[in-house]
């Protein structure tokens, strides 16, 4: 990816209001942003136009993230997406199962924007160096 290329992040959040504040704090960053409701749309979303990272939801109707998470490993071209998990599950087997689907990063929910920012980065950096 060139420097003149916008990192682009797909949000796979139920959660409209969440969705917005991570939209906000993506876009202040210059970054490019797409949104799926549920695992299912953010599955056809990264057929369809691979992001360089997505951050996901757990908990969510249609298809959780965990089903996200495992159509899209097995899919070849998909297997080098950076995931950040963001949930509200404070159950550490999920934490467990994220990273046994090949979750990049697991977050808890609150968290704090600035951190996120961070580790958005952090998988952006590791994306392009692969």
């Amino acid at each position: 990816m060139s420097n003149d290329v916008k990192p682009r992040i797909l949000i796979v959040e139920d959660d409209p209001d969440l969705r917005t504040i991570l939209r906000l704090q993506l876009l202040s960053q210059g970054w490019e942003v797409a949104e799926a409701v549920n695992g299912a749309e953010g599955f056809e979303a990264v057929k369809q136009d691979v992001p360089d990272c997505v951050i996901l939801d757990l908990m969510m109707p249609v298809m959780d993230g965990f089903g996200f998470l495992k159509r899209v490993r097995s899919l070849m071209d998909l297997q080098d997406v950076p995931i950040l998990i963001l949930t509200a599950s404070e159950d550490e087997r999920n934490r467990i199962r994220g990273y046994q689907y090949q979750a990049d990063a697991y977050m808890s929910k609150p968290y704090d924007l600035e951190e996120l920012t961070e580790e958005v980065r952090r998988l952006l950096v590791t994306e392009r160096m692969a």
